[in-house]
Parts: structure tokens; C-alpha cells; sequence
């Protein structure tokens, strides 16, 4: 990621200070790091929502854009969410199918 094609630094003016003044978190990681273990998991994943043992449920509440990531980090902390949260930062991409 830090090569010439890489992951290169956005200026997201005022989601620090945004987030920082409701003590929330941003965090994540590089899958590159667990890349030997994607495939089994994902498999074990795919065998139980194929079998009905995992439901997957999105939240009916619609976040769109970066501005909007510290109002859906505390929804998904006043317990209120029902499903997963999700912050979609563009817009264009919310109406394209997933190919699962």
C-alpha cells in the first residue's frame, strides 16, 4: 500500500475534530496482513450463511457520506441499531449490485 499506486493520505476536513470531540474511534487493518487465512475463512463463512446458521441484517437507518461516519458511529452506540451499520461514502456505489 505504499507503493506508487498505493494508498495516498485524504484531507477530510473536520471528521478529526469531529470524532475526537465525541471520543470515538476510527480503526481498521491491512487483510494483506491476513492474506493465508482469507480463503478458509471465508469458506467457513459462505457454509454457514448457505445453511441458514448466519443471518446477515443491515440497519434500515441510511448514512451517506464521511460527514455522516461520527452520527453512525453513535447510533451504533445508543444500542438503537438492528443490523449492521453502514456509512456508505459514495453515493454512485450504493446503487451498484453486489456480486456475491
Amino acid at each position: 500500500y505504499q507503493g506508487e499506486g498505493g494508498w495516498k493520505p485524504q484531507n477530510y476536513t473536520g471528521l478529526c475534530e469531529k470524532i475526537l470531540a465525541k471520543s470515538q474511534t476510527v480503526a481498521g487493518f491491512f487483510l494483506v496482513q491476513y492474506a493465508h487465512l482469507w480463503q478458509d475463512h471465508l469458506d467457513k463463512l459462505f457454509d454457514l450463511y448457505a445453511s441458514g446458521k448466519l443471518k446477515v441484517s443491515l440497519d434500515p437507518k441510511k448514512f451517506v457520506g464521511v460527514s455522516s461516519v461520527p452520527d453512525a458511529v453513535e447510533y451504533l452506540h445508543s444500542g438503537k441499531s438492528i443490523g449492521k451499520v453502514v456509512v456508505c461514502i459514495d453515493p454512485s456505489y450504493a446503487r451498484t449490485a453486489a456480486k456475491l
